[in-house]
Protein backbone atom coordinates (compact mmCIF):
# COMPACT_ATOMS: atom_id res chain seq x y z
CA UNK A 1 0.00 0.00 0.00
CA UNK A 2 1.54 3.13 -1.10
CA UNK A 3 1.41 5.60 2.25
CA UNK A 4 1.61 9.68 1.58
CA UNK A 5 4.80 10.80 2.64
CA UNK A 6 5.37 12.65 5.50
CA UNK A 7 5.99 16.09 3.77
CA UNK A 8 2.87 15.82 1.88
CA UNK A 9 0.68 14.59 5.15
CA UNK A 10 2.55 18.21 6.74
CA UNK A 11 0.90 20.20 3.57
CA UNK A 12 -2.48 18.73 3.92
CA UNK A 13 -2.57 19.61 7.57
CA UNK A 14 -1.19 23.13 7.68
CA UNK A 15 -3.59 23.44 4.47
CA UNK A 16 -0.88 24.67 2.63
CA UNK A 17 0.75 23.50 -1.19
CA UNK A 18 2.91 26.82 -1.47
CA UNK A 19 6.27 24.88 -0.93
CA UNK A 20 5.93 21.89 -3.54
CA UNK A 21 7.38 24.07 -6.32
CA UNK A 22 10.58 22.57 -4.40
CA UNK A 23 9.79 19.20 -3.60
CA UNK A 24 11.79 16.75 -5.63
CA UNK A 25 11.50 13.08 -5.98
CA UNK A 26 13.98 11.08 -5.03
CA UNK A 27 14.97 7.21 -5.74
CA UNK A 28 17.49 5.02 -3.80
CA UNK A 29 19.10 2.52 -5.51
CA UNK A 30 21.96 -0.07 -4.33
CA UNK A 31 24.76 2.49 -5.32
CA UNK A 32 23.52 6.32 -4.74
CA UNK A 33 20.51 8.34 -4.28
CA UNK A 34 19.06 9.66 -7.61
CA UNK A 35 17.62 12.72 -7.36
CA UNK A 36 14.76 13.59 -9.72
CA UNK A 37 13.46 17.57 -10.48
CA UNK A 38 9.43 17.67 -10.50
CA UNK A 39 8.05 17.65 -13.89
CA UNK A 40 6.60 21.38 -13.60
CA UNK A 41 6.52 23.66 -10.96
CA UNK A 42 3.42 22.74 -8.58
CA UNK A 43 0.63 25.69 -8.46
CA UNK A 44 0.65 27.55 -4.86
CA UNK A 45 -2.99 28.56 -3.41
CA UNK A 46 -3.17 32.41 -2.81
CA UNK A 47 -2.92 33.50 0.06
CA UNK A 48 -6.31 35.46 -0.36
CA UNK A 49 -7.82 32.26 -0.59
CA UNK A 50 -8.59 31.13 3.37
CA UNK A 51 -11.11 28.56 3.86
CA UNK A 52 -10.05 25.00 3.18
CA UNK A 53 -12.62 23.36 0.43
CA UNK A 54 -11.66 26.74 -1.29
CA UNK A 55 -8.25 26.18 -1.19
CA UNK A 56 -8.44 22.52 -2.77
CA UNK A 57 -10.93 23.17 -5.29
CA UNK A 58 -8.26 26.15 -6.06
CA UNK A 59 -5.35 23.98 -6.62
CA UNK A 60 -6.96 21.33 -8.19
CA UNK A 61 -8.25 23.55 -10.76
CA UNK A 62 -4.68 24.63 -11.35
CA UNK A 63 -2.44 22.01 -10.59
CA UNK A 64 -1.92 21.44 -14.47
CA UNK A 65 -1.51 24.91 -15.68
CA UNK A 66 2.07 24.48 -15.97
CA UNK A 67 2.57 21.39 -17.19
CA UNK A 68 3.56 21.16 -21.26
CA UNK A 69 0.82 19.21 -23.06
CA UNK A 70 2.87 19.04 -26.29
CA UNK A 71 4.91 16.31 -24.94
CA UNK A 72 4.71 12.77 -26.15
CA UNK A 73 6.15 10.77 -22.96
CA UNK A 74 7.50 12.31 -19.51
CA UNK A 75 9.49 10.37 -16.95
CA UNK A 76 7.46 8.21 -15.14
CA UNK A 77 8.84 8.64 -11.31
CA UNK A 78 7.99 12.09 -11.75
CA UNK A 79 4.32 11.46 -13.56
CA UNK A 80 3.78 9.62 -10.34
CA UNK A 81 5.10 11.90 -8.04
CA UNK A 82 2.64 14.69 -9.53
CA UNK A 83 -0.24 13.05 -10.15
CA UNK A 84 0.10 11.20 -6.12
CA UNK A 85 0.26 15.12 -5.41
CA UNK A 86 -2.82 16.45 -7.35
CA UNK A 87 -4.84 13.69 -5.42
CA UNK A 88 -4.14 14.65 -2.22
CA UNK A 89 -6.42 17.99 -2.34
CA UNK A 90 -8.99 15.77 -4.95
CA UNK A 91 -10.11 13.70 -1.59
CA UNK A 92 -10.93 17.58 -0.32
CA UNK A 93 -12.08 19.31 -2.95
CA UNK A 94 -16.02 19.53 -4.06
CA UNK A 95 -16.53 16.66 -6.26
CA UNK A 96 -17.85 18.40 -8.87
CA UNK A 97 -14.64 20.44 -9.31
CA UNK A 98 -12.62 17.16 -8.75
CA UNK A 99 -14.41 15.70 -11.97
CA UNK A 100 -14.76 18.63 -14.20
CA UNK A 101 -11.05 19.36 -13.46
CA UNK A 102 -10.44 15.36 -14.62
CA UNK A 103 -12.22 16.17 -17.86
CA UNK A 104 -9.98 19.28 -18.52
CA UNK A 105 -6.98 17.19 -18.19
CA UNK A 106 -8.13 14.62 -20.11
CA UNK A 107 -9.54 16.40 -22.83
CA UNK A 108 -5.39 17.95 -22.96
CA UNK A 109 -4.30 14.49 -22.81
CA UNK A 110 -6.44 13.35 -26.07
CA UNK A 111 -3.77 15.12 -28.24
CA UNK A 112 -1.30 12.91 -27.36
CA UNK A 113 -2.51 9.51 -26.77
CA UNK A 114 0.93 8.04 -26.07
CA UNK A 115 0.81 10.52 -22.87
CA UNK A 116 -3.00 9.30 -22.23
CA UNK A 117 -1.54 6.23 -21.50
CA UNK A 118 0.88 7.14 -19.47
CA UNK A 119 -1.11 9.00 -17.58
CA UNK A 120 -3.88 6.10 -17.48
CA UNK A 121 -1.15 3.51 -16.12
CA UNK A 122 -0.05 5.98 -13.25
CA UNK A 123 -4.07 6.75 -12.25
CA UNK A 124 -4.35 2.85 -12.12
CA UNK A 125 -1.64 2.70 -10.03
CA UNK A 126 -3.07 5.96 -7.69
CA UNK A 127 -6.66 5.16 -7.62
CA UNK A 128 -7.82 2.18 -9.20
CA UNK A 129 -5.39 -0.73 -8.39
CA UNK A 130 -5.67 -1.87 -4.16
CA UNK A 131 -2.66 -3.09 -3.74
CA UNK A 132 -0.92 0.11 -5.12
CA UNK A 133 -2.91 2.74 -4.27
CA UNK A 134 -3.42 4.90 -1.30
CA UNK A 135 -6.96 5.44 -1.76
CA UNK A 136 -9.36 4.03 -4.43
CA UNK A 137 -11.23 6.79 -6.24
CA UNK A 138 -13.11 4.89 -9.06
CA UNK A 139 -14.81 8.12 -10.00
CA UNK A 140 -11.33 9.90 -11.05
CA UNK A 141 -10.04 6.85 -13.18
CA UNK A 142 -13.30 6.19 -15.12
CA UNK A 143 -12.62 8.81 -17.17
CA UNK A 144 -9.53 7.67 -18.11
CA UNK A 145 -10.67 4.55 -19.26
CA UNK A 146 -13.35 6.16 -21.40
CA UNK A 147 -11.30 8.24 -22.87
CA UNK A 148 -8.21 5.13 -23.74
CA UNK A 149 -12.16 3.66 -24.83
CA UNK A 150 -12.61 5.92 -27.24
CA UNK A 151 -9.46 6.59 -28.61
CA UNK A 152 -9.35 5.24 -32.14
CA UNK A 153 -5.68 5.96 -32.84
CA UNK A 154 -4.26 3.73 -29.88
CA UNK A 155 -3.59 0.09 -31.00
CA UNK A 156 -6.02 -2.77 -29.94
CA UNK A 157 -3.44 -4.31 -28.41
CA UNK A 158 -2.24 -1.39 -26.57
CA UNK A 159 -6.03 -0.87 -24.99
CA UNK A 160 -6.61 -4.20 -24.00
CA UNK A 161 -6.14 -4.61 -20.51
CA UNK A 162 -7.90 -1.00 -19.96
CA UNK A 163 -10.75 -2.13 -22.24
CA UNK A 164 -11.07 -4.94 -19.78
CA UNK A 165 -11.42 -2.76 -16.86
CA UNK A 166 -13.14 0.10 -18.73
CA UNK A 167 -16.49 -2.58 -19.38
CA UNK A 168 -16.25 -3.58 -15.57
CA UNK A 169 -15.92 -0.49 -13.81
CA UNK A 170 -18.31 1.07 -16.13
CA UNK A 171 -21.99 1.17 -14.84
CA UNK A 172 -20.68 -0.54 -11.72
CA UNK A 173 -20.19 3.04 -9.50
CA UNK A 174 -22.29 4.18 -6.48
CA UNK A 175 -25.51 5.60 -7.65
CA UNK A 176 -25.39 3.57 -11.10
CA UNK A 177 -27.86 0.80 -11.69
CA UNK A 178 -26.50 -2.78 -10.70
CA UNK A 179 -25.67 -4.61 -14.03
CA UNK A 180 -27.47 -8.01 -14.64
CA UNK A 181 -25.39 -11.17 -15.28
CA UNK A 182 -25.93 -14.93 -16.12
CA UNK A 183 -25.45 -17.85 -13.56
CA UNK A 184 -25.96 -21.52 -12.48
CA UNK A 185 -27.58 -21.94 -9.29
CA UNK A 186 -26.98 -24.34 -6.70
CA UNK A 187 -30.03 -26.51 -7.72
CA UNK A 188 -28.10 -26.17 -11.34
CA UNK A 189 -30.99 -24.00 -13.12
CA UNK A 190 -29.58 -20.82 -15.32
CA UNK A 191 -30.57 -18.18 -14.06
CA UNK A 192 -30.51 -14.15 -14.53
CA UNK A 193 -29.31 -11.83 -11.71
CA UNK A 194 -33.08 -9.80 -11.40
CA UNK A 195 -32.58 -7.60 -7.57
CA UNK A 196 -36.11 -6.15 -8.05
CA UNK A 197 -38.18 -8.55 -5.26
CA UNK A 198 -37.04 -7.17 -2.30
CA UNK A 199 -36.28 -3.55 -1.11
CA UNK A 200 -32.46 -4.59 -0.02
CA UNK A 201 -30.32 -7.09 -2.33
CA UNK A 202 -27.21 -7.76 -0.99
CA UNK A 203 -24.75 -9.95 -2.91
CA UNK A 204 -21.43 -11.31 -2.23
CA UNK A 205 -18.57 -12.99 -4.97
CA UNK A 206 -16.50 -14.84 -3.13
CA UNK A 207 -14.90 -17.99 -2.69
CA UNK A 208 -16.47 -20.71 -0.05
CA UNK A 209 -12.43 -21.51 0.80
CA UNK A 210 -11.62 -18.18 1.41
CA UNK A 211 -11.28 -17.43 5.09
CA UNK A 212 -12.49 -13.65 4.95
CA UNK A 213 -15.70 -14.42 3.23
CA UNK A 214 -16.28 -17.92 5.85
CA UNK A 215 -16.04 -14.85 8.02
CA UNK A 216 -18.56 -12.51 6.35
CA UNK A 217 -21.29 -15.44 5.78
CA UNK A 218 -21.20 -16.66 10.14
CA UNK A 219 -21.53 -12.87 10.41
CA UNK A 220 -24.27 -12.29 8.03
CA UNK A 221 -26.13 -15.33 8.41
CA UNK A 222 -26.22 -14.60 12.34
CA UNK A 223 -27.11 -10.61 12.26
CA UNK A 224 -30.74 -11.22 13.62
CA UNK A 225 -31.97 -7.61 11.28
CA UNK A 226 -30.95 -8.87 8.37
CA UNK A 227 -32.37 -12.66 8.98
CA UNK A 228 -35.77 -10.65 9.72
CA UNK A 229 -35.82 -8.86 6.34
CA UNK A 230 -35.03 -11.77 4.31
CA UNK A 231 -37.32 -13.47 5.98
CA UNK A 232 -40.37 -10.85 5.51
CA UNK A 233 -38.95 -10.49 1.82
CA UNK A 234 -37.60 -6.99 2.45
CA UNK A 235 -33.83 -8.17 1.89
CA UNK A 236 -32.23 -10.91 -0.21
CA UNK A 237 -28.80 -12.17 0.07
CA UNK A 238 -26.86 -13.87 -3.22
CA UNK A 239 -23.40 -15.49 -3.01
CA UNK A 240 -22.03 -15.64 -6.52
CA UNK A 241 -18.53 -17.99 -6.90
CA UNK A 242 -17.25 -15.60 -10.33
CA UNK A 243 -14.70 -18.24 -11.12
CA UNK A 244 -16.12 -21.87 -10.38
CA UNK A 245 -17.66 -24.63 -13.68
CA UNK A 246 -21.18 -24.18 -13.49
CA UNK A 247 -20.95 -27.98 -14.58
CA UNK A 248 -18.44 -29.09 -11.86
CA UNK A 249 -19.97 -30.03 -8.67
CA UNK A 250 -17.21 -29.43 -6.04
CA UNK A 251 -18.14 -26.15 -5.40
CA UNK A 252 -22.16 -27.13 -4.66
CA UNK A 253 -20.53 -29.56 -2.29
CA UNK A 254 -18.93 -26.73 -0.84
CA UNK A 255 -21.84 -24.56 -0.21
CA UNK A 256 -23.86 -27.02 1.04
CA UNK A 257 -24.71 -25.85 4.51
CA UNK A 258 -25.21 -22.16 2.86
CA UNK A 259 -28.62 -20.82 4.69
CA UNK A 260 -31.05 -22.13 2.35
CA UNK A 261 -32.76 -18.99 1.90
CA UNK A 262 -29.70 -17.17 0.08
CA UNK A 263 -29.48 -17.52 -3.43
CA UNK A 264 -25.88 -19.44 -4.19
CA UNK A 265 -24.85 -19.61 -7.66
CA UNK A 266 -21.58 -19.80 -9.74
CA UNK A 267 -20.86 -17.13 -12.73
CA UNK A 268 -17.93 -17.57 -14.52
CA UNK A 269 -18.15 -14.50 -17.00
CA UNK A 270 -19.46 -12.13 -14.07
CA UNK A 271 -16.23 -10.52 -13.82
CA UNK A 272 -16.00 -9.57 -17.30
CA UNK A 273 -19.58 -7.52 -16.64
CA UNK A 274 -18.83 -6.50 -12.94
CA UNK A 275 -16.15 -4.91 -11.16
CA UNK A 276 -14.89 -7.38 -9.04
CA UNK A 277 -11.24 -5.91 -7.84
CA UNK A 278 -11.83 -7.64 -4.41
CA UNK A 279 -12.34 -10.80 -3.38
CA UNK A 280 -14.97 -10.58 -1.85
CA UNK A 281 -16.63 -8.14 -3.12
CA UNK A 282 -19.81 -7.42 -1.76
CA UNK A 283 -22.42 -4.61 -3.66
CA UNK A 284 -25.71 -3.61 -1.57
CA UNK A 285 -28.55 -2.59 -4.10
CA UNK A 286 -31.86 -0.56 -3.30
CA UNK A 287 -35.39 -1.18 -4.58
CA UNK A 288 -34.61 1.24 -7.72
CA UNK A 289 -31.60 -1.32 -8.47
CA UNK A 290 -29.24 1.25 -7.40
CA UNK A 291 -26.10 1.15 -6.13
CA UNK A 292 -25.90 1.91 -2.51
CA UNK A 293 -22.65 0.31 -1.43
CA UNK A 294 -19.66 -1.45 -2.54
CA UNK A 295 -17.10 -3.57 -1.76
CA UNK A 296 -19.33 -3.23 1.61
CA UNK A 297 -18.14 -5.00 5.10
CA UNK A 298 -20.94 -6.74 7.21
CA UNK A 299 -20.89 -3.94 9.76
CA UNK A 300 -21.90 -1.52 6.78
CA UNK A 301 -24.60 -3.63 5.62
CA UNK A 302 -26.26 -4.02 8.92
CA UNK A 303 -26.14 0.41 8.90
CA UNK A 304 -27.70 0.44 6.31
CA UNK A 305 -30.57 -1.73 6.62
CA UNK A 306 -30.76 0.03 10.31
CA UNK A 307 -30.98 2.88 8.73
CA UNK A 308 -34.33 1.68 7.37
Amino acid sequence: MIRLSKYVLSLILLGSFAPLRAQEEVTETESNVTVLPPLFDYPTVPEEITEWQARNNWLVEHFWDNFDFKQKAVGHAQLVHAFRTFTVPIRFADAKVSLKSIDKLISKLKKQPGLLLQFTKVAEQECYDPKTSAVIIDQVYLPFLAAIHADKKLPAVRKARYEHQYQALNGCLVDDEMKSFDFVDRNGGPTKFNPVASKYTIIEFGDPDCSECIINKVRLETDELLQKMCSDGTAQVYFIIPDADPDDDSWRNRVADYPHYWTVGAAPSADEQIDLRYTPCIYVIGPDRKIISKNSTPDQIHAILAAE
